[in-house]
């Protein structure tokens, strides 16, 4: 069966998750190749304790194994017929820009309470913003024990999927009047809050999954890829924050700040690498969902029971991961071993390709693959589409798609079957009259029908 092709195969999960890991590993090995040049490079190596010893072929077997389970359920979804759907229900371009912009008030509202709660514990706004130049690990900590409730970093976290609406939505070019200001407005606020707010709050990677995702989302919209050298420009805004951020974590190092930020980039591009290669070193307990899972456990509030049940065997995995979490082909194999980890590889593969499918001919689709889409590019990184962030975002997404489908005129109901059939077979039909006995019919039908009109006139008279 010959594979259909897609819009926009530049996007395919496929695509991006070899762009990602082949950047990863390039950026790796040049780090390391030129590691003598980079003193704060080794300096953060050591702070971590990762060491090159653990980049041999066991780990790169590995990634490999698990790249081509991945493939393998890719092509599994492209060869495989879908069943036939209804066609997608329209959405009201301006009921949508209105609940995209009332939910980005909701969740910058929830984010603002939670900042003022802070600042009112540490002395004000401007002591809050000072103590974050001189400690921000210290400062952080101080907005994680001021929750007012469980998830309200949701909220915070979720400000990227309503920037991402906001593009998808002006890429339509038929949103015109109050609904684009306010989609402009959304997108350029969204924009500068995480610019601002992840000097505090880390969390950087927020910026770079906003900018991603509204630009695979209006590509995916236009079905098409364009304005590559927008995207570029748009990387600039998170090269800002992360020389910034790093100036404000790194205050009595004595470099300018763009040697700061360049080399904690090629840090973090080497200890990544360390996270995918360090636990196929020596053997190891299986997690069994602890990683890939965790964002089901705290939405479904069994996050503190399963994590005691597991305490032991993720306290074991301490010596092998440095800073971060595990990228996204060694967390199925730290999960579910070497059988179970492949499957569940070749599961994401397929489901992700009939997502991107979906996202190429639905709105709503197209909306949340760009939130996945996003995250695959940082794969290597962390696995970002099975956290609890992503699973609110996804779900906020379908709640304002689903509020702005278009009320159709309801069907007219169809009458019912009947319960019981009747066996006795339907009698043919009678044969047709003969030419001659069908004209002798109409005349005599005709001669009956002045008959009575004589009769009536006669009666009148």
């Amino acid at each position: 069966m010959k594979a259909r092709r897609t819009p926009v195969p530049g996007l395919s999960p496929l695509v991006l998750i070899l762009l990602c890991w082949g950047l990863t590993g390039l950026g790796a090995a040049l780090t390391l190749a030129h590691l003598h040049a980079l003193d704060l490079v080794q300096t953060f190596m050591r702070r971590e304790g990762i060491t090159d010893t653990v980049f041999n072929g066991t780990g790169l077997a590995w990634i490999a194994f698990g790249l081509t389970a991945y493939i393998v359920g890719d092509v599994a979804a492209r060869i495989t017929r879908q069943s036939p759907r209804t066609a997608p229900a329209q959405i009201e371009l301006g009921r949508a820009a209105k609940y995209t912009f009332i939910a980005n008030l909701v969740l910058l509202g929830v984010t603002a309470l939670w900042i003022a709660t802070s600042a009112a514990k540490a002395g004000g706004l401007f002591q809050l913003a000072a103590s974050a130049y001189l400690d921000s690990l210290t400062t952080r900590d101080l907005l994680l024990e001021n929750k007012l409730f469980t998830g309200m970093r949701l909220f915070y976290a979720a400000l990227p999927a309503t920037a991402c609406l906001a593009a998808a939505l002006l890429s339509t070019g038929q949103l015109h009047g109050q609904g684009r200001r306010l989609m402009w407005a959304t997108l350029a606020i969204n924009t500068l809050a995480l610019l601002i707010l992840p000097l505090v709050m880390s969390q950087r990677l927020l910026l770079l999954q906003l900018l991603l995702s509204a630009y695979f989302a209006a590509c995916l919209v236009r079905g098409r890829i364009f304005g590559l050298h927008w995207a570029g420009l748009a990387v600039l805004p998170f090269l800002a924050l992360w020389i910034g951020r790093e100036a404000i974590t790194n205050p009595l190092v004595d470099r300018p700040a763009l040697d700061i930020a360049t080399q904690k980039l090629a840090f973090y591009v080497v200890n990544d690498m360390f996270n995918a290669f360090a636990p196929l070193t020596r053997p190891i307990y299986n997690t069994n969902g602890g990683i890939l899972l965790e964002g089901v456990m705290f939405l479904t509030f069994t996050e503190g029971y399963f994590l005691r049940l597991l305490e032991p065997r993720l306290a074991a995995l301490d010596p092998m991961i440095g800073g971060g979490e595990f990228p996204f082909f060694t967390a199925a194999y730290v999960d579910f071993g070497v059988k179970g980890g492949a499957i569940v590889i070749l599961m994401v593969g397929f489901v992700l390709r009939r997502i991107f499918v979906r996202g190429t001919r639905h709105f709503g689709w197209a909306v949340v693959y760009a939130q996945i889409g996003a995250a695959l590019m940082f794969s290597s990184h962390s696995v970002y589409f099975t956290h609890q962030n992503f699973y609110f975002s996804a779900a906020l997404i379908a709640l304002i798609v689903t509020l702005s489908q278009r009320r159709q005129a309801a069907a007219p109901k169809s009458m019912p079957k009947p319960v019981f059939r009747s066996r006795r077979k339907p009698k043919p039909a009678a044969p047709p009259l003969p030419d001659s006995l069908v004209r002798h019919l109409a005349v005599f039908t005709s001669q009956k029908a002045q008959h009575k009109t004589t009769e009536r006139a006669r009666e009148r008279t």
